[in-house]
């Protein structure tokens, strides 16, 4: 069973929940939901173990069917069949891109760099280990280390 757990802040979908509509419901754990971007309408279906987390209320704001557990962690009640937009996600902090502005990287979550520059790669590695913490301070630092390098780094969040 694929379940989305966010560890992080939850904010990709929170953010996301302002495009996400419960059209309407067929029963209380099958909703067609509304994509507010698209138009696409989804015919979803809670899962059964995340039947009781559903049944709590959410926060405004957020995707309706985004709940955060006891623990404080955020759960998708409806991951195995969520709309496209959610699918197609892709939760970035920040783009790193190249003197002449082409995206040679990105970052997700804290710290986690894609790319296909090893350059970037052993430079982004190296600067985990001498700039610990994370934070805007730490995001400046490697901004600034980076840029020496030319990389240009846009934050995301």
């Amino acid at each position: 069973m694929a379940t989305f757990v966010c560890t992080r802040c939850g904010k990709c979908c929170m953010s996301l929940g302002r495009h996400i509509r419960i059209e309407r419901s067929v029963s209380p754990v099958r909703h067609y939901c509304r994509n507010a971007l698209s138009g696409e309408i989804t015919l979803v279906t809670i899962h059964p173990e995340k039947r009781a987390l559903f049944s709590e209320r959410y926060e405004d704001g957020w995707c309706p069917f985004l709940r955060r557990d006891p623990g404080g962690l955020f759960i998708c009640t409806i991951y195995e069949n969520r709309p496209a937009i959610c699918r197609d996600f892709r939760c970035r902090t920040m783009i790193i891109t190249s003197r002449e502005g082409t995206e040679v990287g990105h970052v997700t979550g804290k710290a986690s760099l894609s790319t296909g520059d090893p350059v970037l790669e052993a430079l982004w590695n190296d600067l985990k280990f001498r700039v610990p913490g994370t934070g805007p301070a730490w995001f400046g630092e490697v901004r600034k280390e980076l840029m020496i390098h030319g990389y240009d780094i846009d934050l995301l969040t």
